[in-house]
């Protein structure tokens, strides 16, 4: 609080003002005035860590006070942070609020702990002596000949303790910080982070691609060379897994355990053509193509091929396999191969559909057909579809046949479980019996052994269609046991999709082909076809066309030539980026961006960023 003013004080003061007065008088005769009303305002004087503070005389203004950090200032016992006018009944204190001696600060994972020294001793402050004017930013300086205190080794450490950081404490750290400062922040206490344990891997020593499969010999397709579709002996090792290792764990400067993140296994199941060693090696059984298929479990098999030496036509029939399906000339039209492994065509495929768990390859045209690779073969598998609508259809019949017979129970009455299922499934369950029909027809085109033993469910198949013979055979046991076959069958088909397929097509047309792979078009390209891909699809010759068709990839897409000057446009849709040699109009979409082609472009590289760019450039254009 200020001291008040003596009367002597003040008339120094005043005989100062008027010194001041006279001397700018003689310099300007315009400042006569203004000095007259400036000898009204309030005084500010510093002298001897003291404030005094003269309040303005009639026509005059208050003296203004600010405060220059480190000083912070109280006018009336509230904080003052900006300029503030103030007069002799104000109440005015400071105070002198530096940075701390020192700091201990803890990075974000609490592995390392900092020491940074700002300075060993404490000082006192003066307030900066200041002649009488109406403002002043009060200041202060440190008085490095008044001493208050030293820092000691034993403060620090018992601030340490405080914090509960204990661990590791490098005391010798802090004395050389304190005899040679530095004043930058030095590591005093380090924990030690966890190691995290090591996730299981598979070694697979077999491709996972067939890589060019379709060879000639003297202009003739070598059918007997299989040299180049992955294959294994009887004893040979197909892969081998590398058991997770536990990691270890660590601690914070607190002295706080931090686990290790426990390690991912991965479970492996060797189905009948395999064995899984007590080394952890998988080895096959008998010859074939090794597979992995499976996601969360990887079940590892050996396919055997079905070979079709000519076409695929009525004579044949459909083609339904638990392997490979190699077919060494047509599909013909409206024939179905279904395969829970890899298909390969040697000639053409007409009007006709494929699904394959595995890859496909196709080594002629493809016209008018559909091909559906890995995750989308076992969705358009009709094992799996009509298992899978049997499962649902089935559900709901034994769901209502329990709420039937309740419903005759509580009147005190009987009925036969068959009578009860006979009924549903003539009023109000017709779809069963078609369901049935189509899965009897797909299993009457399976050939050879299937990857199960579907002998029992086929029985089960011909009671259902069949249950006015079997009226007293029926019960909820049966129908449960019919519930599971159909579930078996129906994660089998899903087990057998496998982790790497691709589609390989020389061109196509009129054609759907969707892979939870890559697609790859090795000639002429596509007209008029929807192409869907999990991974990449490139066009592979440098004049391969894409005309009036629909392209999406989850990853790139390679174009060659896209559209014409008269052809039908283009929709090109990719995840990554569209790489295009030449495009004459169409659509082009990247992530959430896209853009309308309306004129030729040529070796253009698509990606969000400069699809973003140029539809802003056409926004400030048109704007």
């Amino acid at each position: 609080m200020p001291q008040r003013i003596t009367e002597k004080y003040l008339n120094e003061l005043i005989d100062q003002l008027e010194i001041k007065e006279t001397e700018l008088e003689a310099e300007s005769p315009l400042s006569s005035q203004s000095n007259d009303n400036q000898g009204n305002n309030g005084m500010i004087i510093v002298q001897n860590n003291q404030l005094y503070i003269t309040s303005p005389l009639p026509g005059g203004e208050p003296a203004v006070l600010s405060a220059i950090p480190p000083v912070v200032l109280k006018v009336n016992n509230q904080l003052v942070t900006e300029p503030v006018q103030v007069e002799a009944s104000d109440r005015i204190s400071w105070s002198i609020q530096e940075e701390p001696q020192y700091q201990i600060t803890v990075s974000e994972d609490n592995l390392k702990a900092f020491f940074t020294l700002n300075r060993v001793g404490q000082y006192a402050w003066n307030l900066v002596n200041s002649p009488a004017t109406p403002r002043l930013a009060l200041q202060a300086e440190m008085d490095r000949s008044i001493l208050l205190s030293t820092l000691s080794i034993e403060q620090i450490i018992v601030d340490f303790e405080k914090k509960s950081i204990t661990q590791n404490l490098n005391i010798p750290a802090i004395y050389a910080e304190m005899n040679h400062p530095t004043h930058q922040p030095i590591c005093v206490a380090e924990g030690k982070p966890p190691v995290d344990g090591v996730d299981a891997k598979l070694d697979l020593f077999f491709s996972e691609h067939v890589e060019n499969a379709f060879n000639e010999i003297e202009g003739s397709v070598d059918y007997r060379n299989h040299l180049r579709i992955p294959s294994a002996k009887r004893g040979d090792v197909i892969a081998r897994k590398h058991l997770p290792r536990e990691g270890v764990p660590g601690y914070d400067v607190y002295g706080s355990i931090l686990p290790a993140a426990p390690p991912r296994d991965i479970k492996v199941v060797a189905k009948e053509h395999t064995l899984l060693l007590p080394s952890q090696e998988i080895t096959a059984l008998k010859e074939g193509r090794p597979r992995m298929t499976g996601n969360s479990v990887k079940y590892f098999d050996i396919s055997t091929a079905y070979i079709v030496p000519g076409n695929v036509n009525i004579k044949t029939g459909n083609v339904v396999f638990s392997g490979d399906v190699i077919v060494h000339q047509d599909v013909e039209d409206n024939m179905i191969i279904e395969s829970l492994g890899n298909v390969y065509v040697y000639g053409n495929v007409y009007n006709s559909t494929i699904t394959a768990t595995g890859s496909i390859l196709v080594r002629g045209n493809v016209i008018n057909s559909q091909l559906y690779s890995g995750y989308f073969g076992v969705m358009y598998n009709r094992l799996y579809n009509l298992s899978k609508q049997l499962i649902e259809e089935c559900n709901m019949l034994s769901e209502a046949s329990k709420l039937l017979t309740e419903k005759v129970e509580s009147r005190h009455q009987t009925v036969k479980f068959g009578q009860v299922i006979l009924l549903l499934l003539e009023s109000k369950y017709k779809k069963i019996p078609v369901l049935i029909r189509d899965l009897q027809s797909v299993f009457a085109n399976i050939k050879y052994t299937y990857h199960q033993d579907t002998e029992q469910l086929k029985r089960m198949l011909d009671v259902f269609l069949r249950p006015t013979q079997f009226i007293d055979f029926f019960s909820y046991a049966v129908l449960a046991s019919f519930l599971k076959l159909l579930e078996d069958l129906y994660s089998g088909v899903a087990r057998m999709q496998e982790v790497k397929v691709r589609v390989d097509i020389p061109q196509c047309h009129n054609s759907t082909i969707k892979s939870n792979g890559d697609i790859y078009i090795h000639k002429d390209g596509i007209l008029q076809s929807d192409l869907l891909s999990s991974g990449d699809i490139a066009f592979l010759m440098k004049d391969a066309v894409c005309r009036g068709s629909e392209l999406e990839a989850a990853g790139t897409l390679t174009a060659q030539t896209v559209g014409g000057e008269s052809s039908a446009n283009s929709s090109l849709k990719a995840g990554s980026k569209i790489k295009v040699r030449k495009m004459y109009a169409g659509r082009v979409t990247v992530g959430r961006h896209s853009k309308e082609i309306i004129e030729p472009v040529e070796n253009m590289i698509f990606t969000p960023q400069n699809l973003q760019r140029l539809n802003q450039a056409a926004r400030d254009k048109f704007i």
